[in-house]
């Protein structure tokens, strides 16, 4: 086979699996089964949602959530999570056809419920709810530990809970561990000293730390009030990693652990160069009250730091010349329905501003390099059909069947 006719291995650094709603009512413990996630179907078909032993007012349904671009002009609020998302979102051999249809070599998952573990207000609960997702996501990864990959969650009202159950979860194998631009409730920020336990757990496993943006209207954002409907799309993902990003550059937490991997996912990067620039000239300008800095922002931040994009950001082309091509990672959000659409996959390899190397870095090298995967090793795994010089050219959509592959075809894989 030659490497015309073979697939480049993209790393999907931010992918995510949709936790089922039995999950919880089988898995978690008696004493929290009357707040656990719960839905209900009215004789009309309409879906309930439950969450923390309150009734939801949301404007889609889940199977909405989980369809790429359900929102957009000729979309639907109310697709359904059983019979019409395909299997994919939470069978891992489904899953892994959908990759082979995708191109994609590796997934990197990430839950979906589990965005608003920081929110709920009870520590004994989110202690439960992470060992239970933390469990999971691992049998789901292990059918194929190559190609699917994970992040765990972490409880994060207790700081001494959360080292806990890093350290578990790195012992099970975890990928990463995700946690929230704003740490908890208290509003710790994630560069705060009193996290020093949980940086110093990863920087010496040598398992990164992913900042993942959630729902802007989740109670550790303090501001979420103002974050409701098409707002927390306008601004509350960029808002996020803007207050995460700054925290960490603007403390001496990268000086305190140098070997501290962090990744800040979800959302645009075009505001990168204007951010991190005005970083710079605030600390001049306020020099008396800010931290002594002998390099400039962006260098600290491409010593340690990667940042995931939305390959339709108008700005990702400048973005990358001024972070790197090695500082941004390729990230579907599939199947999230305000992931990347159009098709995510399409869009980096048809961008006429970024060159075959940068796009090659994007979509395969940074990745591996951030979560730690051995290129050669995963080549091996997969066999004949993928290289690291295949055309880009020859890249397969990620979403071949108009909103597919997340709307499910006829014989697509559902298994009820």
């Amino acid at each position: 086979m030659t490497p015309q006719t073979k697939k480049l291995p993209i790393i999907d650094a931010d992918a995510h699996v949709v936790e089922p709603f039995d999950l919880w009512a089988e898995r978690m413990p008696e004493e929290f089964q009357h707040l656990i996630w719960r839905r209900e179907v009215d004789d009309d078909g309409r879906e309930r949602l439950y969450y923390d032993g309150e009734r939801l007012d949301i404007e889609w349904s889940t199977g909405t959530l989980s369809t790429p671009g359900a929102v957009q002009e000729g979309g639907r609020l109310d697709i359904d999570i059983d019979t019409e998302v395909d299997e994919g979102v939470r069978d891992p051999r489904r899953r892994l056809e959908l990759m082979d249809e995708q191109g994609i070599a590796v997934s990197v998952l990430f839950p979906s419920m589990m965005l608003g573990l920081s929110d709920m207000r009870d520590g004994g609960i989110q202690v439960a709810y992470a060992r239970v997702f933390n469990d999971w996501v691992r049998e789901f990864c292990a059918v194929d530990p190559h190609r699917l990959r994970w992040g765990a969650v972490v409880p994060a009202e207790d700081v001494n809970a959360a080292v806990a159950e890093a350290e578990r979860a790195i012992g099970a194998g975890a990928d990463a561990v995700m946690v929230s631009p704003i740490f908890n409730k208290q509003q710790l920020p994630v560069s705060d000293r009193a996290l020093d336990g949980l940086h110093g757990l990863l920087a010496e496993a040598g398992v990164p730390l992913v900042v993942h943006a959630v729902n802007p209207h989740n109670r550790c954002l303090a501001v979420y009030p103002h974050l409701r409907g098409r707002v927390q799309w306008q601004m509350g993902y960029s808002f996020q990693n803007q207050l995460a990003t700054m925290h960490v550059l603007d403390s001496d937490l990268l000086d305190r652990h140098p070997r501290l991997r962090i990744g800040f996912f979800e959302g645009d990067i075009g505001w990168v160069p204007h951010w991190f620039g005005r970083l710079d000239a605030t600390m001049a300008k306020m020099a008396l009250v800010s931290p002594r800095r002998s390099t400039p922002v962006v260098s600290a931040f491409r010593r340690n730091c990667v940042i995931s994009s939305d390959m339709n950001d108008p700005q990702l082309a400048h973005a990358v010349r001024y972070l790197g091509s090695d500082a941004v990672l390729f990230a579907s959000d599939w199947p999230h329905h305000d992931g990347t659409w159009p098709d995510p996959i399409i869009a980096i390899r048809d961008h006429t501003d970024l060159t075959d190397a940068q796009k090659r870095d994007i979509l395969v090298h940074a990745p591996a390099r951030f979560f730690g995967i051995d290129e050669a090793a995963l080549l091996a795994h997969l066999g004949d059909g993928w290289a690291t010089d295949a055309p880009l050219a020859s890249i397969p959509p990620l979403l071949p069947h108009g909103r597919g592959p997340a709307i499910a075809q006829p014989g697509a894989g559902l298994s009820h």
